[in-house]
């Protein structure tokens, strides 16, 4: 029975405007049917909601003042109508001093729940509140005005009811300009486009564009493509930079989206992953079918079944609702500044409405969802396990981001056929089939600007000219590259903090591996597997396989491994011990492993930083935490110079890069377009 907010508050006042209408005629009339309306508003109040505490004033008004005219004094009640404003001007009053605006009993009506709580809906109630009881104060007065001239009381409740309905949403559009004006908003110009880094972000917008007729250079400081979506052979074994699952290519999948766009057949770029976990000495194997998942974890916990198909059902809400209208949007879920302009006003301001769910999980953390739905420890772990794809404690993880990371259960994780490192090449072709360039070992050492516009780029000692340049790299690199650079914007980047970096042993064995699952997350000794040649046998000789051992490490861990500072020696002696410590757990997995080597490499902190020139050798760029400096915006206050990668919206990981990606090219190319 629940009826809009407007709507309760016509019916709140009905009782005041029966009296107001019928006591200049009779008022013993108007008092009764006014007692009789109050009566039904109070009793609807309580059975649809309302405000009890002004729905309860009508009804004290009318006993107080029925009371008085029957018992003789009713030579007081001249005064009624002023006294009918005070009753109400008390009772908006002391609903501000209780911290609960009238106002807001009848917005929630209005508005689903995940508003309730926002700053910027309570304070629209409280101004609102204020109007009225600012309103009831004034007709106290006015009321005691000679005819004509108290028809005035009148106007002012029209004017606040008219207001009433049509504030709230000029209020929010107006703070949304405000908020939004820090934000650049500059338009580029020319078609000519310099992309520093060729990671799959900067890949990303350079197949958009140079399929949009942009001429496209692409310069990238390393001897391929691919930024931490590369790979490596060694003796006839092929390994992965770091990627060992990729999301996004589902229905509504921003990579899948991205392939149709660019005419390719993502089935025929892609396989499907299978994981397993490790808990408590028992592997676990993860469904395909994200219902069958469901049922496994209920499985074993029964206790926790009803809350565990509330939670999924919770976090597959949240997902599909971050992935509503995508086609409207370019392709991809868009920052609040883009949903602004892209979308408009009305699409951000009824995001809370269309998408309750979603808004609900932006400002918790995983940590108070788990422990809201569930009390079995174990089963909060396993629900935790995902965060290594986020690089936080459980502590400080979004849950907004874990829906997202639930996905994987949804929609399940892809790997390149042949390895991470032919996606990447299959966008640079795309690039170069366009009439784009790709220019490998070409070193940025510095982006041109003058009068606060971007003039190109200088590698290698030469000047590529361009009014368009998408940096494609970890962006504290610009206070180094760019002369000049606006002090806030700086500072901006200062404050950025480094995500969680890694350690990874890659082995080529001389044993077949193809009985274990792909992938493996062994929670017990804080590990992971990668076995790529399970996922596609060619990345191995014949019998052979590839595995690669991974473990998340704290920033401060760069400084174990920081090679310019510590020396050759104590580097290589380090990698050494702590490749061999990571091997030892593994064979707890995969016994008698270390007899079957024939390839051994590692990666630490230092090598991520070397080859991909990451601020201390993070792999998501920057802390994805919820209480994290936010990332930059993808546009700079520098005119012509754009920000892609894992460095801006939406971070770290794959599907994320390919979504800043598409967000630069969609910008470069204008929207509407």
């Amino acid at each position: 029975m629940k009826k809009p907010g407007a709507l309760r508050v016509v019916i709140s006042f009905i009782p005041w405007i029966m009296y107001w209408s019928l006591s200049a005629v009779d008022l013993a009339l108007g008092l009764l049917l006014g007692l009789l309306a109050s009566i039904i508003v109070l009793y609807l109040t309580f059975k649809i909601g309302g405000s009890r505490i002004f729905n309860s004033a009508p009804l004290v008004f009318f006993l107080t003042s029925l009371v008085l005219l029957y018992s003789g004094l009713g030579d007081y009640l001249i005064y009624c109508d002023p006294a009918s404003y005070v009753i109400l001007f008390t009772t908006s009053f002391v609903s501000i001093l209780r911290r609960n605006p009238f106002t807001l009993d009848f917005s929630k009506a209005d508005y689903p729940e995940s508003y309730w709580n926002d700053p910027n809906f309570l304070r629209i109630n409280y101004l609102l509140t204020y109007m009225w009881t600012i309103i009831f104060l004034a007709n106290t007065f006015l009321s005691l005005l000679p005819f004509p001239l108290s028809l005035t009381t009148v106007v002012l409740v029209v004017s606040g009811a008219v207001s009433s309905a049509v504030l709230p949403e000029q209020l929010v559009k107006l703070y949304f300009r405000r908020e939004f004006r820090k934000y650049p908003d500059w338009s580029p110009n020319g078609r000519e486009v310099v992309i520093v880094g060729a990671g799959i972000g900067g890949l990303t917008c350079g197949a958009l564009l140079a399929k949009n007729g942009f001429k496209v250079t692409v310069l990238e400081q390393h001897y391929q493509v691919g930024g931490y979506c590369t790979s490596f052979k060694r003796k006839g074994f092929t390994f992965d930079g770091g990627v060992e699952s990729i999301s996004g290519l589902w229905e509504n999948g921003p990579i899948k989206l991205l392939l149709d766009e660019l005419d390719v057949d993502w089935r025929n770029v892609f396989t499907r992953t299978r994981e397993a976990y490790i808990f408590k000495g028992e592997l676990m194997e993860i469904p395909e079918k994200f219902s069958d998942f469901i049922n496994l974890l209920v499985e074993k916990f029964p206790d926790e079944a009803d809350s565990i198909r509330r939670f999924f059902g919770l976090m597959e809400n949240a997902y599909r609702e971050l992935y509503m209208n995508i086609v409207e949007t370019g392709g991809v879920p868009l920052p609040p500044p883009l949903i602004f302009k892209v979308a408009g006003f009305k699409a951000l301001f009824n995001y809370p409405r269309v998408r309750p769910h979603a808004y609900m999980l932006q400002s918790r953390t995983l940590k108070e969802l788990l422990d809201e739905y569930f009390s079995n420890e174990d089963l909060k772990k396993l629900l935790s396990i995902l965060t290594a794809y986020v690089g936080t404690s459980v502590e400080k993880t979004p849950a907004l981001s874990m829906a997202i990371m639930y996905g994987y259960y949804m929609y399940g994780g892809y790997y390149p056929r042949g390895g991470s490192q032919e996606y990447a090449n299959l966008l640079a072709k795309i690039i170069e089939e366009n009439g784009g360039r790709i220019l490998t070992r070409h070193k940025v050492e510095k982006i041109v600007v003058e009068n606060g516009e971007v003039k190109g780029v200088i590698a290698n000692g030469k000047m590529f000219k361009a009014s368009i340049v998408v940096f494609n790299a970890n962006v504290k690199q610009l206070l180094r590259l760019v002369d000049g650079l606006p002090a806030d914007f700086a500072e901006e980047i200062r404050r950025l903090k480094p995500s969680v970096t890694a350690f990874m042993v890659y082995l080529g064995l001389d044993m077949d591996l193809s009985r274990y699952p792909p992938l493996i997350k062994d929670l017990d000794r804080g590990i992971g597997l990668v076995i790529n040649s399970n996922m596609d046998e060619s990345l191995a000789p014949r019998g052979c396989s590839t595995l690669t051992i991974v473990t998340l490490l704290p920033t401060k861990m760069y400084d174990f491994f920081d090679k310019e500072k510590i020396g050759f020696e104590t580097y290589a002696a380090r990698k050494r011990k702590f490749a061999e410590e990571l091997i030892r757990k593994a064979e707890g997995i995969i016994p008698g492993l270390s007899e079957h080597v024939v390839v051994m490499d590692a990666a630490t902190p230092y090598t991520f930083k070397r080859y991909t020139l990451n601020y201390r050798g993070a792999i998501y760029a920057f802390d994805q935490s919820i209480d994290a400096p936010k990332r930059p915006y993808f546009k700079t206050p520098i005119k012509g110079l754009y920000l892609a990668g894992a460095s801006t919206f939406p971070g770290g990981g794959i599907e994320a890069v390919t979504i800043s990606g598409v967000i630069v090219a969609r910008d470069i190319a204008g929207w509407k377009s």
